[in-house]
């Protein structure tokens, strides 16, 4: 099993990434994961910086639209807080 770590409101906490549906954007400094059986985890740190982790633990390459400063519509930046 391959775990993550996340930095979450009670301290770090360690995630199987299998069970991570989605990175939902909530914040510039803070992101909320979507896990299986609907569980909603409140992380403190930013969602580009999750995905990344994600990414990387997984054994994914970099996509284009990971790379890009902006979303696949082009309407909020990378970061996702819309003050582009």
């Amino acid at each position: 099993m391959i775990y993550i770590q996340v930095k979450a409101m009670a301290g770090t906490n360690y995630v199987r990434a299998n069970d991570v549906l989605a990175v939902q954007f909530t914040d510039r400094e803070k992101c909320t994961l979507m896990l299986t059986g609907g569980i909603l985890m409140p992380c403190y740190e930013p969602a580009a910086t999750v995905v990344g982790r994600l990414e990387e633990q997984m054994g994914a390459k970099a996509t284009p639209a990971t790379v890009s400063n902006s979303a696949p519509d082009g309407k909020e930046p990378r970061d996702g807080d819309g003050s582009a």
